[in-house]
């Protein structure tokens, strides 16, 4: 199984057509069954509050790339109130976090400086590089690693 030819490309959708809509998960059962009932693809959780600021710009970015990676990623949005669960699960303590978890198991990131993260806590430039973090998460969990290398470093940009 190759994640790579799981994704359509990366052309730019036509002026004036709507992105898919986000599927959100509105319980921790529903959070529960996305990460435990997926055994092919990896599985990205968007946690945060719907209204924060970060948490729009990046479901923007996912909204533009979720039908270029459905083939290989199922991407849902966590709202962190309506499933606080999720935040004491996840041991998420920012506004937002971008989690990657794969049959079942969450996958943790090398975001520059060989440290572990649990996930990403900023918004993503765009649809490109998350679709390349993407394919760096499929290719590793395909491979079986315990943590994956992310495609760019991030450790000057951002202080995790």
């Amino acid at each position: 199984l190759k994640c790579g030819s799981r994704f359509r490309g990366s052309l730019p959708s036509p002026a004036g057509t709507s992105m898919a809509a986000l599927p959100r998960l509105h319980s921790a059962y529903a959070v529960e069954q996305a990460i435990l009932g997926e055994k092919s693809k990896v599985v990205c959780l968007r946690v945060g509050e719907e209204f924060e600021p970060d948490c729009i710009r990046m479901d923007e970015v996912l909204r533009e790339a979720v039908g270029i990676v459905e083939g290989a990623c199922s991407i849902y949005a966590v709202d962190k109130q309506e499933v606080p669960e999720c935040v004491q699960e996840f041991q998420v303590i920012e506004p937002m976090a971008t989690l990657f978890f794969f049959r079942g198991k969450m996958l943790p990131l090398d975001l520059g400086a060989g440290g572990r993260q649990k996930g990403i806590t900023w918004v993503v430039s765009g649809r490109q590089e998350f679709i390349e973090l993407v394919e760096a998460v499929c290719r590793g969990a395909q491979q079986g690693r315990d943590f994956i290398v992310a495609p760019k470093d991030y450790s000057m940009s951002f202080r995790y």
